[in-house]
């Protein structure tokens, strides 16, 4: 058994992961699975024509957990994630060795316009890993046409930023920082 790979490794390993993850959830509350399976209660009360997704001008406020892990061979399994990209079937399949479990929270409020995608407002997502890669993150993504919204922020999707970027240890890479004014 080895102590595993320097931090340098280990940070871009886990970066590359989570950036494949955290664009997956965002498309997730983007993607319609949101109101599949948030636990939102009051899904007929926004979805009059019963198609699954809340009609159009329907503000929708939720919130879901799930789960993504990955080993360091780049097997992957997800849980209430409609992008995980996953490769095993069950995470029983991962390498326990270096297997890094991350749990995810995501709340978002926006309108999806009677389809699949979330087309406005802000989606949040609080993740913590442990296991092989420990860390922390907090990113939170918003529309044009929420007020955080100012152009600056990294670009994601069309007309989403991301406003926080928070990652434990590191800070939030999204701020202006006086070394780049």
């Amino acid at each position: 058994m080895t102590d595993g790979p320097d931090n340098s490794n280990r940070r871009t390993t886990r970066r590359r992961a989570l950036a494949t993850i955290g664009s997956g959830t965002a498309a997730l509350a983007l993607g319609g699975s949101a109101m599949a399976t948030p636990g939102n209660s009051d899904n007929d009360r926004y979805d009059e024509d019963d198609n699954g997704f809340p009609d159009e001008g329907e503000v929708v406020t939720g919130v879901y957990r799930a789960e993504y892990w990955y080993d360091a061979d780049g097997n992957v399994w997800g849980e209430n994630l409609s992008n995980t990209g996953a490769t095993v079937g069950d995470k029983s399949d991962l390498d326990p060795e270096t297997t890094t479990k991350c749990f995810y929270k995501i709340q978002y409020r926006g309108t999806f316009e009677n389809d699949p995608y979330q087309d406005s407002g802000w989606i949040k997502n609080v993740v913590n890993c442990r296991g092989y890669e420990s860390g922390t993150f907090n990113w939170i993504f918003v529309h044009e046409s929420d007020p955080r919204y100012d152009g600056t922020g990294t670009p994601i999707w069309n007309e989403w930023e991301y406003h926080v970027d928070v990652e434990g240890g590191v800070g939030n890479k999204e701020a202006p920082r006086p070394e780049n004014a």
